[in-house]
Order: C-alpha cells, then structure tokens, then sequence
C-alpha cells in the first residue's frame, strides 16, 4: 500500500486499558514462562498500532502545520500519549515482576531488562499532566517556526526558503539573508523565551517529582543511556575541544584564503568562491538518482529504497506550513519507515537525504526484532547509521554533483568535521540550563556566547543583534524538543568516521560490519552495538585522536 492507503484511527484509550489491564491479569495468573512470553507478544501486537497511528498523526501535521484535521489528530495523540505512557509503565511494572524473569531475560535478552529498569525509574503516573502540558507546549514552538513568513528577494519564504540564499556568492546577499533570519528570532524573542521558560520549568518539575536533584539525570535517563553518564561526556566535549577545535581552525582559515576575506562571519557560508556544489536537479532527479544508487549499492538497499518509492514514503520537497527540518519516522504496525524533509536546493538535499536514508534503511532491516524496544536503538547508535550512510554512498555522489563532486567531497568531510564543536557546545549548555533552571532569559543567552568562546572561538556575528547577543540555540529545535539529544550526532560521527576509513581498506567487509548493525536495530545498548560493527569506543581518546588524524590527512590531500 501507499502511505496514503495505510488505515489510519484514534486508539481509544479506555478500550486500550481495560485490554492491558486484561492481560495484566492473564500474566500474574500465569504458571509458566512461555505463557508469560505469548502474552508479551500480544502486547507488542497492540503496542505497534498505538505507534503506528500517533505516529501517522504526527507527521500528518508536520506535512502541514496549518491543516485542521492535521493539528485535531496531532493534538489527540498528544494529549492520550501520557495517559498511554501510564498504561505502558504499568504493563512494564508487571513484566519487571515476573516470577519468570530469568526465562524472559533468555528470550528476549539482558538489555530487555535494562531498558526496562530505565523505563520504571523515569516515569510515574503524577507527571501525566506536566507531559501533556509539555506536548502542547513544544508544539507551540513547532508552529511558529513552521509558520515563519519572510519577505525576501520579492518573494514569501519559509525558514528553509531563506537557506539558498544564504550561500549565495554575493556576500552581501548572504548578509542580507542572514539579517532577515536575525529579524525573524527577534521579532519571535519574547515567545521563544516563554515557550522554553515553560519547558525548563516543566522538566525540573518532572525531575523533582520523581526524585531527582533536576533534569540532568532524568533526561539521560529518557535517552535510555546505561553505560555512561555526564561525566563521561564531559571528558569526549573536552576531547573535542582539545583535538577538533583547532582542526576547525585551520579549515577557516584556508575558507578565508579561498574566499579571499580577511575576517570570516556567520553568513560567509561558503566553501568555494564559486559557490558551494549544488545537486544538478530538485527533487524528482534526486529521488531517481538515489534509487540508482541504492540499486547498486546493495541488494537490501534495492530493496528497500523500490518500497520507499513505490508506496510514497518520502516527503521531500519544502512548502509553506510544512514543519521544517528533516526525521525519519515509522509505522511498525506495518513494517515501514518514512522519510520526511524539505529540500531547498543546496548540497544538504543529498546529505539530508542519504543521512535519512540511514535511519530508514536501519529501521526497515531491524523490522522482524522480537521486542519493539528492540525496533530502535538509542538516538547516539541511531545516529551512526544515518551518517555512516553519507559516508557509505560517496562512490555515488558524482550522480548528483556531475563536475562538482570533488568538491561536495571536501565540504561534506569538512563540514562534518566543523559540526562537532557546535554539537559539544549544544550539550554543555543544555546541561548548564538544567543545572541552573531558574535563569532568565538573558543569562541563557549569556552563557551560549560564553560556551561559544570555548568551542567556536571564531564565530563573528558581525552587526546581527539578536543571533550576537547570544540567540543562535533558539533556531535549535533539539534544545526545544528533545534535551540532551545534541551529543548524540557527534559520538556517531565519530564511529562514522571510522566506517569511512575502513571504506578506504575494504568496501566489501565494511559494508557487512554496517549491515549488521543496522539489523541488530536496539537489541543491544550503544557501546555494544559499536563493538559488534567492529568499530571502537568513541569515548577512548586513542581512537578519537586517530580519526582526527586521518580526517585532517584527507583535507590537506584533497584541498581544493
């Protein structure tokens, strides 16, 4: 079926209690394991269609953020997704009771028992409120973002509209692209600062509730990361800021050298002084190109990237009222992911896509997992896949680039080197915002520009007021939407890095070391899940030493 043939209904959330409660009873009644372990699967049954149909409202409304029936569907699963939550827990409570516990850690495995200790210590039926508030909330800031109306260019454009002309040759047109951003957070200031006011307050006061200090601990906790905390990442920032920071450095300055400026600001963008490379079609020569690729690239890709297409599971192209950015998300029930983005016309078309791609390809490999926690992994293995993806289709990149593949190579290496900072500078405030929840608004903005010292000496904002005086983290949406999932992109970058130099030894194993990570889906925690790719911890300065090594080897090589 196409995705617009896929059945689609509200969950009704009394029926779906009195069926758990139903089968909560069956389960304690039970006088043996494999009864124990059928009635899980039945619940794992009903579990995919909750998925399934919040799933398909959520990005029903992302398609158009203005639609009626679009934002009454959103809104309804937003508000019985807490209560769905209660119900969940306290299936999960009963499992994590079990008489049988050992036998149900066999089947399904020790990390089933992890991820569920996790489960029951950072949810209680009192934050069901806080957590409705809070979809509401977020949502707020979703639609003001998606609703942004920017005269430019004799044109009405959305934030992503906007992108092109920000790497444009003509600086000055940059900077004028760069001021209408500057004006739009501006303009938006006071409701940014209410909106995430309100969801500091909020998550400290979930903390609270659950018996936490504040929100640091639980928001690791709701990452489900067992096997390193913040101290841990404290040392991998540190490790950044010692071996990447300086690397980025030296990238600007050859920028500066190539673009033949003295000074480099926000909006010099460029990487080339004729322009950063450009996919030599929109989104149907993209689309088709891709599919060639992933017909090449591997049978399993083949496949799956034909599903993609044939049954519509891709949105790419940008529109006014479309949420911006670009996710992958799934419909379990059945057996299919979705792509969705907005493609603007710039090289992160293809990296958007590639990188979504990975997400989708993991999640449709890893669809027959036992255990729907099992379908994904947690956000930072997650991540490898999508970047690892990039990497993983370079010998393709001319179908899109033509003669200016060299260059898409060098800007995409360059620039996924250069997003490690930020990403390190993105954790470290957010643990600085819930460590100190009481800020105002204007010692969060103090504290983003003095991190940004730290990890992006060179950041010049030139004359731009508000993105200056320290507003940047407000276009952030993950700072919004989901706190502490930054760090994430950068330990996968890292384990990406390393997919990309074992491409360069042997294709043929390193894409069976991808292949079985992607199955494994979540079976394992992080870690683990790197060990079994046959990459090395992220976290070991060793290793993070040698792939900084070997990137900056490969960019003085092929500079350009």
């Amino acid at each position: 079926m196409k995705y617009s043939e896929l059945n689609y209904k509200r969950i009704k959330i009394g029926e779906f209690k009195n069926y758990v409660d139903n089968l909560i009873v069956e389960f304690n009644n039970s006088s043996e394991a494999n009864t124990q372990i059928e009635i899980i699967e039945k619940y794992q049954k009903k579990q995919k269609e909750f998925h399934s149909y919040s799933s398909i409202a959520n990005l029903n409304f992302a398609r158009d953020t203005r639609d009626k029936k679009a934002i009454e569907e959103n809104l309804y699963y937003d508000n019985i997704g807490p209560e769905y939550s209660a119900i969940d827990n306290k299936f999960t409570k009963t499992i994590n009771n079990s008489k049988f516990k050992r036998e149900l850690v066999d089947k399904f495995g020790s990390h089933f028992n992890d991820l569920i200790e996790m489960e029951l210590k950072s949810f209680d039926e009192k934050i069901v409120d806080i957590l409705k508030i809070e979809n509401t909330i977020k949502n707020r800031y979703r639609t003001l973002l998606a609703n942004a109306k920017i005269e430019f260019d004799g044109k009405i454009l959305n934030l992503t509209g906007l992108t092109p002309y920000m790497q444009s040759t003509n600086r000055e047109e940059r900077k004028s692209a760069y001021k209408k951003l500057d004006e739009f957070f501006k303009n938006n200031s006071q409701e940014l600062d209410i909106i995430f006011d309100r969801l500091v307050q909020l998550r400290d006061q979930k903390a609270k509730i659950l018996g936490f200090q504040n929100y640091v601990e639980l928001g690791y906790l709701n990452m489900s990361r067992s096997e390193y905390g913040p101290k841990e990442i404290k040392k991998y920032r540190e490790l950044i800021v010692k071996y990447i920071v300086p690397l980025v450095k030296k990238i600007n300055n050859k920028r500066k050298e190539i673009l033949g400026i003295d000074r480099m600001r926000i909006y010099d963008t460029l990487y080339f002084k004729n322009g950063n490379p450009k996919p030599k079609g929109g989104v149907e020569f993209q689309v088709n190109q891709a599919k060639k690729m992933y017909s090449e690239l591997s049978p399993e890709t083949k496949e799956f990237f034909d599903i993609m297409v044939n049954e519509e599971l891709m949105d790419l192209d940008n529109r006014a009222g479309k949420s911006g950015g670009g996710f992958c998300t799934s419909f379990p029930l059945y057996e299919r992911p979705y792509i969705f983005a907005n493609f603007n016309g710039t090289d992160h078309d293809v990296t958007v896509l590639t990188h979504e791609a990975g997400h989708a390809f993991q999640c449709y490999m890893s669809r027959k997992q036992p255990i729907n926690r099992y379908l994904w992994p947690t956000y930072e293995a997650c991540e490898i896949h999508s970047m690892s993806m990039e990497f993983l289709t370079w010998d393709w990149m001319e179908l899109f680039f033509k003669e200016d593949t060299e260059k898409f190579l060098f800007k995409h290496i360059a620039g996924s080197l250069s997003f490690l900072p930020y990403g390190a500078l993105v954790d470290h405030f957010q643990h600085w915002v819930y460590e100190n929840p009481n800020a105002l608004p204007k010692e969060r903005k103090e504290k983003w520009l003095e991190l940004e010292a730290i990890y992006q000496p060179d950041k010049d904002y030139d004359d731009l007021s508000f993105l200056g005086s320290g507003g940047l983290w407000q276009k952030q949406s993950h700072i919004y939407q989901v706190p502490f999932y930054y760090i994430d992109y950068t330990l996968a970058q890292v384990c990406a890095f390393q997919f990309w130099i074992k491409m360069g030894i042997d294709k043929e194993s390193t894409w069976k070391d991808y292949l079985k990570l992607c199955e494994a889906g979540g079976s394992l925690p992080f870690l683990k899940l790197v060990k079994l790719a046959n990459l090395d911890s992220p976290f070991d300065e060793k290793v993070f030493q040698n792939v900084a090594d070997k990137v900056d080897k490969w960019l003085d090589e092929n500079s350009l």
